[in-house]
């Protein structure tokens, strides 16, 4: 009895050292990391264009569907129950997103505004920070964003102060990172040891909380070098790819869908060569690499969709998507005002004829 007593004890004594040994571990591997002074405070403030307005939105339209009770996190009281007013965002890559907008904007017609507003901007997010995004909260207030729970929380001061300094896209890349990638990544194994293999952290945020802030400070950049490469400073580049190689390896390696992939709408095109393809019922066009195509006649437009039977266009000049098919363009149907337009070409001009009002518009 003494003898199976002491083995158990002996056991016990080996399993709280081993747990012990573990923490004291990862705890002294970054005290080792941190021992390096970060580059950055933040990474939101570093490049204002990683993202912009002018750029492309996946977000289509907005539904609303009146009010309802939901719980919502209020930075300025915490949780709350509420009766907002509730909206559909849809989008044409991803599933849609209930936007919940705090009842203290007053009516229907106020908080519309509001998802609006910031409806478009998520739709220029890449694909993969939206996949968890299931509601967003509106508030009012001058407080920081959020990310999380499945949602984004924005509160409209503060999004005032982003937008004026032009971070309002990159803010929420940096929140829709902590949605839709920090459960699955802050604690791999594999991004731990990119951490311990870099030395030390991109920003100050980010070695203070190595956990909760790293994925989303380092996303942030990484996206910017890899997919929007000529709106960064050549001093930027450098100072992210000396500072954190590893980590942008270890997201190289994700293969996270960033935009939305067409490429079984062009699956019938016939090669031109030199790029150049014809999509019968459509036209002449060049398609780049990050969705974007020249159209021979329409000009840049980025489309969406899988069959040439059913399509979606972005149109830059209009900041409008359209639909069509190869066997009805070139009429477009706009969602927005439940009407077809015809488009043409007249000269170096492009027109659409509005079937509303009888007449020729410019964009």
């Amino acid at each position: 009895m003494l003898v199976h007593l002491y083995f158990l004890t002996l056991m016990i004594l080996f399993h709280f050292a081993y747990k012990i040994s573990k923490i004291l571990g990862i705890f002294c591997v970054f005290l080792l990391v941190c021992d390096a002074a970060p580059p950055f405070d933040g990474t939101i403030f570093l490049a204002p264009d990683i993202i912009t307005s002018e750029d492309s939105t996946t977000y289509k339209s907005l539904s609303y569907t009146g009010t309802g009770m939901r719980t919502m996190y209020d930075r300025r009281s915490g949780w709350v129950d509420l009766e907002p007013f509730l909206f559909d965002a849809s989008f044409s890559d991803s599933p849609s997103i209930e936007i919940q907008v705090n009842p203290e904007f007053g009516t229907g017609a106020e908080a519309k505004l509001e998802a609006e507003r910031f409806a478009p901007v998520i739709g220029r997010l890449p694909k993969c920070l939206r996949l968890d995004v299931e509601t967003v909260w509106i508030h009012k207030g001058d407080n920081p964003f959020g990310g999380g729970n499945n949602n984004l929380l924005i509160h409209t001061g503060q999004a005032d102060d982003y937008l004026s300094s032009g971070i309002l896209e990159e803010t929420l890349v940096h929140e829709a990172a902590h949605t839709s990638l920090d459960a699955s990544h802050a604690y791999a194994v594999e991004w731990v040891a990119a951490q311990e293999k870099d030395g030390e952290f991109i920003s100050t945020y980010a070695r203070d909380n190595p956990y909760r802030e790293d994925i989303a400070e380092s996303f942030l950049l990484y996206f910017a070098l890899r997919y929007r490469a000529d709106r960064v400073a050549k001093n930027l580049k450098e100072v992210v790819n000396q500072t954190i190689p590893n980590r942008l390896a270890y997201f190289d390696k994700q293969e996270f869908e960033y935009f939305e992939k067409v490429s079984g709408l062009w699956s019938v095109a016939k090669d031109l060569g030199q790029g150049w393809k014809n999509l019968n019922g459509w036209g002449c066009f060049y398609s780049l690499d990050n969705g974007w195509v020249y159209h021979l006649g329409m000009g840049w437009v980025y489309p969406a969709g899988k069959s040439p039977d059913s399509f979606w266009l972005f149109i830059p000049a209009l900041q409008k998507w359209l639909w069509s098919t190869t066997s009805q363009f070139p009429y477009l149907y706009n969602p927005d005002q439940n009407l077809w337009l015809y488009f043409h070409k007249q000269s170096e001009e492009v027109v659409y004829f509005h079937y509303t009002d009888g007449a020729w518009n410019r964009p």
